[in-house]
């Protein structure tokens, strides 16, 4: 996928949630609403989120120097991590205070036409955000969506997707919750809670999928076997002795290979089958920008 494809569905992302933001504070302001000042929040979380991610692209860019000869593509996950402490933090800590503060002072709703208006509008909004991301997001990943997400490298649409996940969820919980407050206003502060309560799922699922990848998440078993029988169809391979892989950054992996060759294959024949080994390996995996090749005779 190119930057400009994870690029668009940031940006999208950033304007859906400032729009939402502003909407969602003057719904707020007027209603009183906890689960509406809840979202607020978390839209406001999210922008912030959506600035990290680009300052994180735009770092993950710079050219490879000394002191970085592999580049700067993992710099990425810092700032998406950032976003994973800002929804926690930011986001689900206030959604549960403001929650537990409305159950001990609860109180009615006022203009509450004006909060299922916006709480609407904002669920069409945030729909979009997140068809734009998931029509990126499956241009390059396939298969069972969890799975996918866990297989990808691309930080900045994982980000997006599980952000607007959770938008969207938070929105339907807040819309239902201002209905039911009109009979129970103690369900107004029960919406914020389960808001904050599904922020902090979203933002434990990202630190954890940030924590395979900052030390150094392998390419999945199928594709590393893949590889393997790349290398078998070569008559002077005898045995491979290791194939080890580490995620970069985005679509960006290192691979490291070490093999066994047959001791009366000449060094420019070595030399020449090791290229083609390079060659039909990167033609498979165009995102395997990083590779070592080492031949031991048997």
């Amino acid at each position: 996928m190119s930057n400009s494809n994870t690029k668009k569905a940031v940006f999208i992302a950033l304007i859906g949630n400032g729009i939402i933001a502003l909407f969602k504070f003057v719904a707020a302001f007027f209603t009183r609403s906890a689960s509406m000042m809840a979202e607020a929040i978390h839209s406001s979380a999210d922008c912030l989120n959506q600035v990290f991610l680009l300052i994180g692209a735009r770092r993950a860019k710079k050219e490879r120097d000394e002191q970085h000869p592999f580049g700067y593509g993992r710099e990425e996950y810092f700032w998406a991590f950032m976003v994973a402490t800002l929804l926690f933090f930011g986001g689900a800590t206030f959604s549960i205070y403001e929650g537990i503060n409305k159950l001990l002072y609860p109180h009615v709703i006022e203009y509450l036409w004006l909060a299922i208006i916006i709480l609407s509008a904002s669920v069409l909004i945030e729909y979009n955000s997140f068809r734009v991301a998931y029509k990126e997001f499956r241009k390059t990943m396939k298969g069972n969506l969890l799975t996918a997400i866990r297989r990808s490298t691309d930080i900045n649409l994982i980000v997006i997707l599980l952000e607007d996940s959770a938008a969207l969820s938070g929105l339907i919980i807040a819309l239902i919750c201002t209905l039911q407050s009109l009979i129970f206003p103690i369900f107004d502060a029960i919406g914020s809670i389960c808001i904050g309560i599904i922020l902090i799922i979203v933002s434990v699922s990202l630190a954890n999928e940030l924590r395979k990848m900052i030390i150094g998440e392998s390419m999945s078993r199928e594709d590393r076997n893949t590889i393997k029988d790349i290398i078998g169809q070569y008559d002077m391979v005898k045995h491979i002795n290791r194939l080890k892989t580490m995620s970069m950054g985005k679509n960006n992996y290192l691979l490291l290979l070490s093999i066994n060759v047959d001791d009366f294959t000449h060094g420019y024949r070595i030399e020449d089958i090791t290229q083609q080994m390079k060659e039909e390996i990167q033609e498979v995996f165009p995102h395997v920008s990083e590779m070592y090749i080492e031949i031991n005779e048997n």
